[in-house]
């Protein structure tokens, strides 16, 4: 497997002031990738017996993004102590995908385009055939537009008291053509308290600020084209003839996702700013939330976007750098905490199984956070049977499985997420580490099910040791079994709050050894400077967690199961542990 690309950002910017309170901005930028990614597989791996030897796949693809943003802005002659600047602009965006393939004609006399060469015994990059790819195409589900209008006012008083009010509309060919465009009004304020007569009294007190803001923002967070009615094409469909059927319903009115945020905050600082920071308390809601939701079976269709759900967001973050020694010897700490809150608020009358998160059982169920794992609970392992006990919905045990007990569980949330980072200078030389950390919340470990439930295909992981194997057993997983009807299911493999599990950790996230060149040997070397350094990264994990790594990337079976999944992990591999050597030159 190799991927290649040749990428090209490009920009001009003009700037014309035909006096001093008048200026005009405009900005065109071209971003060009050019991206050819080879596979091959070995006839031993793709496994079709009626092809002799490999499958060598290309995938070549062009990507091109165009921006053009231009504004005109005007100060205005006002009495002194007044400040007003207005600025109107617009701004225009066009992406899109180009993929080549090459022409085949297929058994049946059809012209196919393909990207796969058959029956070679190497990948194309290796064997240095030349395959033209001549026949290119645009993906339809990445190309889309962006037009954008918008008017900000900014007017401050005494450069202390400052006001900000922005309208925008936007425009967007993600959207059905009856709600193509949203309409974003904002206004911001903020007093430096420092710069007023009054504040020279605090001594100990250098820096004082106070701001807020109040207004709606867009979101565009959606494939393009949802708002149509999409099809598939099989080259092999009912009766072995090629088919085109519906994958889900149009919906003119699809429209932009909107969040009405206010935002409160200080930012200080103290001892001539050798202490620096800011919190801020924020309360975002948004309406409209996009949701691909499930529909009958009978509408031809299994999807529909839509925005139906309401969801809210609050929160706290705070941050501290503090300048500790500031002689030969120089420490300086970096240290900030965040805590947020989900909730969806309305789901527009859907329920929680109308969007799912695949075979996961993460849901969307009004009053809790985004992704909530929606779990039969699990209470403990009979001791004389080996058998796993489970909680109903009205919270009895039984020895029966049953989906419809599922219940919201456990916390997708953690409870605060943070870092901290030292910072030790002394000469030439630096050193520099930084702890990251998650306070509460749980992770689903999707794979144990598998892994620790019903004996099969799967290798089993060393928690299985903790089995039930004899009657008087007091064990945290049921017994092996063949049969899942000895687990009190229908299904092999089934998500219970057993492997629900806490998602704490602190982990030493990186660790920079330096040291600088001393000016006068840079200089015999005819450079500017040269740094040599030892860098380690994820190097120490402190966790209570069983599996790999408590820090997952979100596992997913499609977009809508990776938004749904936030606390799952599907035999993830952890993060790399790495040790680097590094040099800085600058000549």
């Amino acid at each position: 497997w190799r991927v290649r690309e040749i990428r090209s950002i490009n920009s001009l910017n003009l700037l014309y002031a035909p006096t001093k309170r008048i200026s005009f901005n405009v900005t065109g930028s071209y971003d060009y990738m050019k991206q050819t990614e080879d596979l091959f597989l070995a006839k031993e791996l793709h496994g079709f017996s009626e092809i002799q030897n490999g499958i060598a796949i290309r995938t070549p693809r062009q990507i091109h993004n165009w921006n053009t943003f231009a504004t005109g802005s005007y100060e205005f002659n006002l009495k002194e102590n007044h400040n007003l600047t207005a600025l109107v602009g617009g701004e225009y965006q066009q992406s899109q995908n180009q993929l080549s393939a090459r022409k085949i004609t297929n058994d049946e006399g059809r012209v196919e385009a393909v990207n796969y060469v058959l029956g070679v015994d190497e990948a194309l990059y290796e064997s240095g055939e030349s395959v033209d790819f001549d026949t290119t195409f645009l993906e339809a589900n990445k190309r889309f537009n962006f037009l954008s209008y918008f008017v900000r006012l900014n007017y401050n008083y005494q450069k202390k008291y400052f006001i900000q009010g922005v309208i925008r509309a936007d425009g967007s060919s993600k959207f059905g053509p009856n709600k193509r465009y949203g309409y974003f009004p904002s206004l911001g304020v903020h007093w430096l308290v420092s710069n007023e007569d009054f504040f020279k009294k605090y001594k100990n007190l250098s820096y004082l600020k106070l701001k807020a803001s109040y207004g709606y923002v867009g979101s565009a967070g959606i494939p393009p084209n949802r708002y149509r009615s999409v099809y598939y094409n099989a080259n092999i469909g009912y009766g072995g003839q090629p088919e085109t059927g519906p994958t889900n319903l149009e919906n003119p009115n699809l429209q932009w996702e909107s969040a009405l945020n206010f935002d409160a905050g200080v930012e200080f600082g103290l001892y001539k700013d050798r202490i620096t920071g800011n919190l801020t308390y924020y309360n975002k809601k948004s309406s409209d939330v996009f949701l691909e939701i499930g529909v009958p079976g009978y509408f031809g269709q299994s999807t529909l976007y839509a925005n139906v759900a309401e969801i809210l967001n609050e929160g706290v973050e705070f941050q501290i750098t503090t300048r500790n020694l500031s002689k030969k010897l120089q420490w300086s700490t970096d240290f900030n905490i965040a805590y947020n809150y989900n909730e969806i608020t309305s789901l527009g009358g859907y329920s929680e199984d109308a969007v799912s998160g695949g075979t996961n059982d993460t849901r969307t169920v009004v009053g809790y956070p985004v992704g909530t794992n929606f779990l039969v609970r699990f209470s403990h392992v009979d001791k004389e049977t080996g058998a796993p006990v489970y909680i109903d919905k009205e919270g009895n045990e039984t020895y029966k499985w049953d989906p419809d007990d599922r219940v919201a569980v456990g916390s997708v949330l953690p409870k605060a997420v943070g870092g901290i980072n030292n910072t030790f200078r002394y000469q030439n030389w630096d050193l520099s580490f930084l702890v990251v950390f998650t306070m509460g919340g749980n992770i689903y470990d999707s794979s144990s099910k598998r892994q620790l439930g019903r004996v099969d295909e799967w290798n089993r992981t060393e928690l299985i040791y903790d089995r039930w194997t004899e009657p008087g057993d007091d064990a945290t997983y049921p017994r092996l079994t063949l049969d899942e009807a000895n687990h009190g299911s229908t299904t092999p493999w089934i998500n219970t709050d057993l492997y629900l599990h806490d998602a704490s950790y602190a982990r030493l996230r990186n660790v920079t050894l330096a040291y600088n060149l001393p000016s006068k040997t840079v200089k015999k070397l005819k450079l500017t400077s040269m740094r040599i350094g030892f860098v380690g990264t994820n190097l120490l994990t402190f966790t209570n967690y069983p599996g790999i790594d408590p820090e997952i990337a979100r596992d997913f079976e499609n977009p809508t199961d990776r938004n749904m999944s936030p606390n799952i992990s599907f035999l993830t591999p952890p993060q790399e542990k790495t040790y680097s050597l590094t040099l800085n030159v600058t000549f």
